[in-house]
Formats: structure tokens, sequence, C-alpha cells
């Protein structure tokens, strides 16, 4: 199938940000990267195999991108406040010069992306969505980790809501916004939280991100697969095609 990739220079962003598409025509997804890792690990770990039908038949295109900023916080030796930085930078690139690139290779300037991503990168999936609802059309979590507190404040304390934590982290991003156009273009876009029933997926942690989710009016499915479903690329290698072509 076609296959591109490409490397962006974001400001305040100590590393490029690899991007990978493969597909030749469809819906664009852009799929985020688990735990900070490239944007090929998609491929070396079976989820562009998994979609393949979907791909080969113009269906959808996917745009995964590497986890740069991730990695930031999972290294942990970053002052809070540079961790924070990091995150916003990471959000407002997504938001800007990564939808104009997807719109561009699509040769469509008004076509919507679907936000995707497993355990780290299903934070990244949903605060994309909840940063810009008219770019993305809606967002799919597997195994998600949606506070991303812990990882920004970690170490030497700082205030999270004077650094902007708050902001690039979903639960509190969610918790914040007001009622208004934001929020109602929200309503209007499908959420899908997976995960797995096994060993080291955190059940309790997706079901409070769609229970919050519900609250603010956002519609939300979640799907738990018990056994023999667990945390991990096996999984979600059949989870994620399911949802994607729900969403067509």
């Amino acid at each position: 199938m076609p296959k591109n990739s490409w490397s962006f220079v974001v400001p305040r962003l100590t590393a490029p940000i690899g991007v990978t598409r493969w597909g030749h025509f469809g819906m664009p997804v852009v799929l985020f990267a688990s735990a900070g890792g490239d944007s090929l690990e998609a491929e070396r770990l079976q989820i562009i195999a998994a979609l393949a039908p979907l791909l080969d038949a113009g269906k959808i295109k996917v745009y995964a991108v590497d986890g740069t900023a991730m990695r930031v916080l999972l290294a942990g030796t970053a002052a809070p406040e540079v961790r924070i930085q990091t995150q916003q930078a990471f959000d407002e690139w997504t938001a800007t010069a990564l939808g104009a690139h997807v719109r561009r290779d699509c040769e469509n300037d008004t076509v919507e992306l679907l936000a995707c991503g497993c355990a780290l990168g299903a934070a990244s999936a949903l605060q994309a969505l909840l940063r810009d609802a008219q770019l993305f059309r809606g967002a799919i979590g597997l195994s998600g980790t949606y506070d991303l507190l812990p990882w920004l404040t970690e170490g030497p304390r700082c205030s999270a809501d004077a650094g902007g934590g708050a902001d690039v982290s979903p639960p509190q991003q969610l918790a914040r916004l007001p009622e208004g156009p934001q929020l109602e273009r929200l309503r209007q876009r499908p959420v899908t939280l997976g995960c797995t029933a096994g060993d080291y997926d955190d059940a309790p942690a997706t079901e409070a991100m769609a229970r919050q989710l519900r609250e603010r009016g956002i519609a939300t499915r979640t799907d738990v697969w018990g056994q023999p479903f667990h945390f991990g690329f096996s999984s979600w290698c059949q989870m994620l095609p399911r949802f994607v072509g729900d969403l067509l």
C-alpha cells in the first residue's frame, strides 16, 4: 500500500516529530504512539496489518505520529514546567501544523480527522479532540491513561494550574471547558473508549473518563473486552479495526 514519511521541527520540542502515512484514500485516521514510540511503531507491532482491509479498500488513511512529547514525560528528568510546555507545544502543533498537513495530503481542506491512540496515546487522541472538535470528527482511546498530571508534576513541586498542566491533561481540560460553542461541538462528536479486563489494564480509568465525558453531554461508548484479551498490541490490533469501522 502507499506509504510516505515526514519530519517536523517544532519550536519548544527538543526532537523532531515524525509522521508516517499509509493508504491512498479515505477518512484520515491520526494514530498517536502508545508510550513515546515512533511513527513506525504501528507497522512494527502489526496495527497497520490489522487495518489493511480498510486501507486497501480506500476507506481510511492512517497518519501515525511520534510520541515526542510523551517521551519527556516518561523520562521524568525535566522540570515540571518543561514537561507542561512540551505537551502544550505538541498539542498546538497537532491542531495547527499536523491538521493542515493531513488536509493537504488528502487534497481536501475541510476533511475531518479521527484521533486514535493506545495507552498514553489515548490521552493524546482525546486531548486532540477536546482542543479542536472542528478539526477532529471523534476519538478512539484503547487501554488509556488519561490523567497526565502525575507525570506532569512529579518531582519538584509546581502549580499545575499556573503552569498549564490542567490544559494538557484530558480530565482537567474537560472539567475546565465552559458551556458554549466548543462544548456544543464536542457533543456532536463520538468518543469510543475501550480496554481489556486483563493484567496491566486500568478499566476504572477508562470508566472514569467515560463517565466524565457523559456528564458533560458527550456521546461516549465504552467496551471492556474480557478473556483472552489483555493490555497490549495483540488485543489492540483486534479492537482498533472494529471501532474505526464502526465510525466510517
